[in-house]
């Protein structure tokens, strides 16, 4: 039902008006509605009274009963409302009174209590659904951390695992390293006893032999009769040999291989006299009757081919740093600073880097 005057929309059992009498009533008296409120605002205004309605009026027409307020209703009829028959024969009930009961405090009522029902549910509400979501996820994070536990857990003993076999790997591999470091060791103190027992043999092979250097040569030449006055019975074999570096200009050296190491001994000294009894130009080819340019002649012992590269390096080293004296003797090569200082033997390049 909407009110002409207020324009109120209100519903016909809040009315108390019963659903048969709500469907006679015609399109009119539905359009001229007003509403209690502006029904008892009408009334007081058209008598002068100010005072509210009261239950003991006269009961009002079928048009007057759709404008009329609950208070208007006779007691019987108003079974929506909770009145007992007492109440209403108390001279203190609400009929009898000077309050009036209109359909905004009933509103307020039923919006009080309507109010305090929806507040206790939504907090109902609110307090299950917390409760819901806190179960739900405390289920969900429980899964979740469990599947994640046993993920770490698995992944951690395959850690440890892996860790334990390379561990074990890696103490095989150190010992495994010591014994061959121990090994080798051991051969290389077995490759320098081996290599010196082979330049002692070496050595010994050639302590009859003479090595003569830068002798010119010539085509068809017999090189033992560069070596005089030698008897040939004190001389085994003369020969050339190939040079090491076989693209110097420098002639080939003369090996000569005396019966004795005394007979090389000797031819050695005298050399050694000779060049010492003419320092402005020792030794030549001259000396040696060889026929061409006069050349200078250099007699040393035989060495072996590590032993020819440490005295390259020794007289490298001596003329850097102005050692006086070089020279070989039995096989092991010596160098002096000066007159004052003495003999060094030079063993390795180790040791003639440590000078």
């Amino acid at each position: 039902m909407k009110c002409r005057l207020c324009i109120g929309k209100y519903h016909y059992q809040c009315l108390s008006i019963e659903k048969l009498k709500f469907s006679t009533l015609t399109k009119e008296q539905t359009l001229n509605w007003i509403c209690p409120s502006c029904s008892n605002v009408t009334r007081r205004t058209q008598s002068h009274d100010s005072t509210p309605v009261r239950g003991g009026q006269l009961a009002p027409t079928c048009d007057e009963t759709l404008g009329m307020s609950c208070d208007m209703i006779p007691p019987e009829s108003l079974s929506t409302v909770a009145y007992s028959h007492e109440e209403v024969s108390k001279p203190n009930s609400i009929t009898n009174t000077s309050e009036a009961v209109t359909m905004e405090k009933i509103s307020a009522l039923f919006d009080q209590k309507l109010n305090s029902s929806f507040t206790v549910f939504m907090e109902n509400f609110r307090q299950v659904l917390r409760n819901d979501v806190k179960e739900m996820i405390a289920s969900e994070m429980g899964n979740a951390i469990m599947t994640i536990k046993d993920e770490f857990s698995a992944t951690t003993d395959f850690i440890c695992q892996e860790q334990h076999e390379l561990r074990s790997n890696i103490n095989n591999s150190i010992a495994t390293i010591k014994v061959l470091e121990d090994e080798n060791n051991r051969l290389q103190c077995e490759i320098v006893k081996l290599n010196a027992r082979l330049a002692g043999i070496e050595k010994v092979s050639r302590s009859c032999n003479i090595e003569i250097q830068a002798v010119p040569e010539r085509k068809n030449e017999n090189v033992l009769r560069n070596v005089v006055p030698i008897d040939d019975a004190n001389i085994n074999a003369c020969r050339r040999v190939a040079k090491l570096n076989t693209s110097s200009s420098r002639p080939r050296n003369i090996v000569v291989t005396f019966s004795s190491p005394r007979i090389r001994d000797l031819v050695l000294s005298a050399t050694h006299r000779f060049n010492r009894a003419h320092p402005d130009r020792g030794l030549t080819s001259s000396d040696l009757e060889i026929p061409g340019e006069s050349s200078r002649v250099f007699v040393t012992e035989h060495l072996s081919p590590e032993q020819k590269t440490l005295h390259a390096a020794v007289r490298g080293f001596a003329r850097d740093r102005g050692f006086k004296y070089v020279w070989i003797k039995y096989g092991q090569i010596y160098i002096r600073k000066d007159d004052s200082a003495g003999a060094v033997l030079i063993r390795n390049r180790d040791f003639l880097e440590k000078l």
